[in-house]
Formats: C-alpha cells, sequence, structure tokens
C-alpha cells in the first residue's frame, strides 16, 4: 500500500514515506520558465523556489534564507509583489507628470475589465482574473454599472465595487495582500501605481472612503 495515497503536501514539499517533507531542489522542468518574482525586495527565479524557502522557515531547517534566496527568510505570508525582478519602482515612475491623469485612466480601465467580465458572464471557479466568478445573479446586481457613461472617469459604483471585489477578506479596507493580484497584473510596467496606492494609504491600509478619495469620486 503506498504510504502517501492520501497524504497531500504543501507547495515546496513532496510526500516521503507518508510524511510531507521540504523540496531539496526544485524539479528542472523549472529552469524552462522566465519567470522571476519579486518578493520583499527580492528576486526568486521562479515560484517553486519560494515555495522551497517558504518549507526551510516553516520547518526550521538550516536552509532557511540561505545564499540561493539572498538571504531572505520567507515565511507563510510572504506575498508575490510581481513577476519580474525587483526593480526600485519610485526610480521607474514620474509621479508629477502622473499624478493627475493616473486615478482616471486606472479608474477607466476598471471599468473596462468589469465590462468585459460582465459581458462574458464568466462563471468558472478557475477563472483565475482579478475579478471573482460572475454568475447570473451577480450579473444583474452589476447591469446598473454597464449602463453606457458621458463621464470622462469611472462611475463611483464601479470603484466601489472594486473595492469589495479586493476586500475579499471583508475587513472594510485594503492592505498590501488585498492589493496583490493587482499588483501582480500591472506591475512594473504601471510603475506608479505603488505610489499611487501609497498616497492612498494610512497606517498601511485603505480605508473605504479613502480609496473614494484617491480616484476622486463621491461614495
Amino acid at each position: 500500500e503506498d504510504a502517501c495515497a492520501n497524504v497531500k503536501c504543501r507547495q515546496g514539499e513532496w510526500c516521503n514515506q507518508g510524511r510531507c517533507e521540504c523540496l531539496d531542489t526544485c524539479a528542472s522542468d523549472w529552469n524552462n520558465f522566465d519567470r522571476k518574482l519579486c518578493v520583499d525586495g527580492n528576486t526568486y527565479r521562479h515560484e517553486c523556489d519560494l515555495w522551497r524557502n517558504q518549507c526551510y522557515c516553516r520547518t526550521g531547517d538550516s536552509r532557511c534564507g540561505g545564499e540561493t534566496f539572498n538571504n531572505h527568510r520567507a515565511n507563510d505570508d510572504a506575498v508575490i509583489k510581481y513577476f519580474d525582478e525587483c526593480r526600485d519602482l519610485t526610480e521607474m515612475c514620474d509621479w508629477e507628470q502622473q499624478e493627475d491623469s493616473f486615478p482616471i485612466r486606472l479608474g477607466i480601465w476598471f471599468q473596462e475589465l468589469l465590462r468585459q467580465k460582465w459581458s462574458s458572464g464568466s462563471d468558472h471557479p478557475d477563472d483565475e482574473s482579478l475579478l471573482r466568478p460572475m454568475d447570473s445573479k451577480a450579473r444583474a446586481a452589476t447591469s446598473k454599472l454597464m449602463s453606457p457613461s458621458t463621464m470622462d472617469r469611472a462611475e463611483s459604483g464601479v470603484i466601489s465595487y472594486w473595492f469589495c471585489e479586493l476586500d475579499r477578506r471583508n475587513k472594510g479596507s485594503l492592505d498590501e495582500r488585498d492589493l496583490s493580484l493587482l499588483y501582480q497584473v500591472l506591475l512594473p510596467s504601471n510603475a506608479c501605481l505603488e505610489t499611487f496606492m501609497n498616497r492612498c494609504a494610512s497606517s498601511g491600509s485603505i480605508s473605504f472612503d479613502q480609496w473614494h478619495n484617491c480616484f476622486d469620486v463621491p461614495r
């Protein structure tokens, strides 16, 4: 009988005689992926290295935060900031030039993405988009947001909708973990996104009111 048949190990682990152990190395297939990622200002070659390091740190393995991982001690709360080498995004962002137009452009992007999602009516649970699966009930509830707009910026309802979508833990505020998927989609190519979000935040999180103020739309 296979001792591992009913054992489910975490990412970065493998089953050895019925017990989950940290991977010593990543499968060679990972070397075929050009998929670097930035975590806490440290660049990893791929997700497997991050998972492996998290396992080492979680289990007290001496390999935790070794040279392979740029001396970064990765706990289970480590968030992938974006998929690329870590860069100084502040140097890539000309905020003085972008300040007036950035919230408008981001809001319009939010509106168009919601419109595309609404039109497709995707309700597949494996849909890995920024917006959660939208069944017929959700589409009906958001239909009023789909009416043609004459405004030069996103409607207030759209901005509210996105806050609720990003607040998947229902805390009433957004922190770095809540924004992680948005960052992963838009960074580093939209380098001013982080500056924009940091200016919205107070004490490391963004409230519902602050979110609307950042986009200069009423609640």
